[in-house]
Parts: structure tokens; sequence; C-alpha cells
């Protein structure tokens, strides 16, 4: 019997219980971040809407290699070894910021992928569990198409997919115009920025010599002048930089450099971060090197 056609396929989501209490989310976004900006009620709908320890995410630098001494990680690198060592792998069947966004420029059909034992509790009804190397697959496809991928622990979409918040974890692969977490980062509150985004471990951007003080990377930033003030000699970016990226190929001069101390393992260092949040990989392996390429199968 072949698969069903896009059209069908897209028909089967909106009728789905658990898609559709999730383009709920999508309906009051926007509207509350405008009213978040607002003097006395702003200050305590982001007291409700951004939970004390509750979400957080790590950026994958934007399709920048990031120096490691002498050598190179590339984002993808990071994404591929934390698939192979988790306990578990379901893909989205579409993509909800491009869908409830209607995203005319990137694919809506790739989805997140969700990682850990929680997902095989996901509702079949959005997507359904993937093998280690469908998901490698998935992953190139979403650097292919110049998607940036993000990791996630969001707690109330545990809830949503009724699943244990501790065994769950989310890559997005995220594009500029639709990711709501890039929405919250631009236009959202300064406590979104403080409680939920964190720098991948042990690195940092470096403006060199060769600025001119143009302000490309203000205006690049999600951050804007949270993170990056025009120095007397250079642009200086402080440490509530998030390392995405962002402002290094927007510079006219190649004046910022992304860098990684050499003595930090910065996968394994990311996985020890991420472990606090979530219990995501498998038999307690959470270095990413177990060759079975079935992985997620269960």
């Amino acid at each position: 019997m072949p698969p069903p056609d896009r059209a069908t396929r897209n028909t089967q989501l909106d009728l789905a219980p658990t898609w559709r209490e999730m383009m709920r989310f999508y309906k009051v976004l926007k509207p509350a971040i405008w009213l978040m900006k607002l003097p006395l009620v702003g200050q305590l709908l982001s007291r409700i809407w951004v939970r004390e320890g509750s979400d957080a995410n790590w950026f994958i630098p934007v399709a920048e290699p990031v120096t490691a001494g002498k050598e190179y990680v590339l984002p993808g690198e990071i994404v591929a070894r934390l698939l192979r060592a988790t306990d578990g792998i379901f893909a989205m069947s579409a993509c909800p910021c491009r869908t409830a966004f209607k995203c005319k420029d990137h694919p809506r059909g790739l989805g997140c992928l969700q990682l850990g034992p929680a997902v095989r509790g996901i509702p079949a009804d959005v997507g359904g569990i993937i093998s280690l190397q469908e998901a490698l697959h998935h992953l190139q496809t979403g650097l292919s198409a110049g998607l940036t991928p993000t990791i996630l622990h969001i707690e109330s979409q545990a809830d949503t997919f009724e699943v244990d918040k501790a065994g769950l974890l989310s890559i997005c692969f995220c594009c500029e115009c639709c990711c709501d977490v890039r929405l919250l980062l631009r236009d959202g509150p300064d406590r979104y920025w403080d409680q939920y985004s964190n720098r991948l471990p042990g690195i940092e951007l470096v403006v060199g010599d060769r600025c001119t003080l143009c302000g490309d990377c203000l205006s690049a930033c999600y951050g804007g002048e949270r993170v990056i003030e025009m120095g007397a000699r250079h642009a200086l970016i402080n440490d509530r930089c998030i390392g995405c990226g962002l402002c290094i190929p927007v510079c006219p001069e190649g004046a910022i450099e992304m860098r990684i101390a050499p003595d930090i393992d910065l996968v394994s260092e990311l996985l020890d971060r991420v472990s606090e949040r979530a219990q995501v990989w498998a038999g307690g392996d959470r270095d990413g090197r177990l060759e079975t390429e079935d992985r997620g199968q269960g």
C-alpha cells in the first residue's frame, strides 16, 4: 500500500488532537509577546510564561565550524553525537513553527526530532519512531536546507505529549523566519533570554582588530544591545552571548571568530549539561560512541 501523499498527511495531522493543542500555543504566542512588553501586566505575564528552572535551550552555531585548538567541530557533528547516544528517536511529521506561521521559504514537513526513552509514549498521530540511520539522514536534510539545529528541553511539550519530562529532549531544525525560540529571543522579555538560553560550554566569540565598528553584528544579534556594544576600538561581546554565531558571517571585515577552549571536550561537556535536565541516554552511555544503527526502534 503506497504511503499517503502530502495533502493527505497534512489533513491527518490537522485532525490530530495533540497537533491541534500545539497549534493553540502559536495562536497566542505573538499577542503574549506584545503583552509582556507592557509596564505592569508584562512583568507579571513574563513570570507566568517564563518559569524559573523550567525550559532550556542550547544553541548550535549557525553553519560555523568551531575552532577547537587546531581542529574544527562542525555543527552537524555535535547533533550526530547526541543522536548516537540517545535511547529512542521520534520524528515529528512536520515543524509546528513553520506550519503555524505558514513558512514559504523552508520545508514545513521537516519536523523536530524528539530524543530519549519518553519518545515511546508520544502519540503516533504527530509522527513516529525512527532508526539512527534515518535520524542522521533527517539531520543532513535539515542542514542542507539551511536550517539550524537547536537543542531544547521543553517541559510544556512533554506535558502536551503526556510523557516524562526527564526523559525527553528535542532537536529542532529552525529557520530565522518562523522559529518561536528566535522570536522570543528577539522580541520577548529579558527574563526569557536569561532563564532559558545557554551557550555551548567553552565557546567564546572574539572580535579582532579588523573591526571597523560598522554595527552589522549588532543588527544581526538576537540580543542586540543586550549582548554587543560598540567599544572605543572594536565591538565588545559580553557574557550574555548565546554563541549562535549570527554575527560572524555578516561582518564585512571577517573580524569575529568563534573559538573553543582547547582543553574542553565540547560534546561531553554539553551532554553533562543536558543530563542535568533530562536523562535520555541509552544504557547510561552518554558519549555517543555506540555503533548500533537501529537506535530508536522499540
